[in-house]
């Protein structure tokens, strides 16, 4: 339970746990319910070793969160342009996407990962340039029928996003810029930051990379993105809570804030509900969504928000250490930004999942018999 009484006691000993386990260097958490901040506050340090605080506001690479809010997100606008249909082939609008059984992939299909292609291959190795990058991933063959199994597909997003390139003839970025950052004045959310800020003191640093033998700071940490010029439809994003916040708003409001529309009340309704047949894993359109765990898998860890999150959340992770949960219903927000890679690429990955899982439950107000004291924004280091 997470009330005014204990919700920060509890939440204090929940991260300064996992600071001292080495599970992320530092964390910012905004807890909103719709508009109103009910928590924004930081933990710990901008990366592993004697580095500086974590402050609000910092910038972090959001990985996969890129799947939805801006890849989905695009193609959802773009339908209600008139330039697309999700129903429509791949081939339709890249002839290139070759292949056995191919020829049945519908847009539709690579948003809920239902499309048969794999989770993940090499794209980035011996790849001199996105072009390259573009035809090895245009023959990727499929691992199953389209709509036989759902497969969490980085490849099936990075097709997203040259269908998206292709019809807009720009650069991803500039689309999101254009279409979603630029009217809802999300200031702080780009690709590229490395690129397009003179200043990096505000981004976070990603982590070492031994590919590109270097630490990664404002640069994609996704290798395959970063062999589509860092602008994959899988990743790619750097962005803050704050912006994340507005963005959630948006879909809260039924695609409109601010009075700036984004999205028709059809399509957020469409974006936020299960698309799969009950045999297969609960999909939105980009999104992850909560179901009920069966009689039988009382134990299930399989939803990165856990058990005790509402039925009908949505939400998504990142695997550089960030997440965004959301529920239509009671408009509470849980967003959660670490750069958990920055201490180990693997090592920490179940620790942070494992953490989720009691964050959401912490801070579920559906559980919460009285009303949660709104707290003023602080950043606390942690010493360990």
């Amino acid at each position: 339970m997470f009330n005014e009484v204990n919700c920060g006691e509890k939440l204090d000993t929940l991260i300064n746990k996992e600071l001292k386990t080495e599970t992320f260097p530092g964390i910012e958490i905004l807890y909103a319910k719709g508009s109103e901040v009910l928590l924004h506050k930081t933990w710990g340090k901008m990366q592993s070793g004697n580095s500086s605080p974590l402050l609000l506001d910092t910038i972090f690479d959001i990985a996969s969160l890129t799947k939805p809010v801006v890849t989905a997100t695009l193609l959802l606008i773009m339908q209600e342009e008139g330039s697309l249909k999700l129903s429509d082939p791949v081939q339709f609008h890249l002839p290139e996407f070759a292949g056995r059984g191919k020829k049945r992939i519908t847009l539709r299909h690579l948003l809920t990962h239902v499309s048969g292609l794999p989770a993940w291959k090499n794209l980035y190795e011996s790849v001199k340039n996105p072009e390259e990058a573009h035809t090895r991933l245009m023959n990727i063959p499929l691992e199953y029928s389209p709509g036989e199994k759902m497969i969490y597909s980085c490849i099936g997003f990075l097709v997203l996003g040259e269908v998206i390139r292709k019809i807009c003839g720009k650069d991803l970025s500039a689309v999101f810029y254009d279409k979603i950052a630029k009217p809802l004045k999300l200031r702080n959310s780009l690709f590229s930051p490395h690129k397009n800020r003179k200043n990096l003191n505000n981004v976070a640093p990603t982590a070492y990379c031994p590919i590109r033998n270097k630490v990664l700071h404002g640069m994609v940490h996704d290798e395959n993105s970063f062999a589509f010029a860092e602008e994959g439809g899988n990743a790619g994003l750097f962005s803050t809570a704050k912006d994340l916040h507005r963005y959630t708003q948006m879909l809260l409001k039924e695609g409109e804030l601010n009075d700036v529309r984004i999205l028709t009340q059809e399509s957020v309704l469409e974006m936020l509900k299960n698309q799969n047949p009950l045999a297969l894993t609960p999909r939105g359109l980009g999104w992850e969504i909560k179901k009920p765990l069966s009689i039988l898998n009382k134990t299930s860890l399989a939803c990165s928000c856990g058990p005790n999150y509402p039925d009908d959340s949505c939400g998504h992770t990142g695997f550089t250490g960030t997440s965004l949960w959301f529920d239509p219903i009671s408009k509470q927000i849980v967003i959660a930004l670490s750069n958990r890679v920055n201490l180990s690429r693997e090592n920490n990955l179940e620790a942070i999942k494992r953490f989720r899982i009691k964050l959401h439950g912490l801070l579920n107000l559906n559980n919460s018999s009285r009303r949660m004291k709104t707290l003023k924004p602080t950043s606390v280091v942690t010493h360990e």
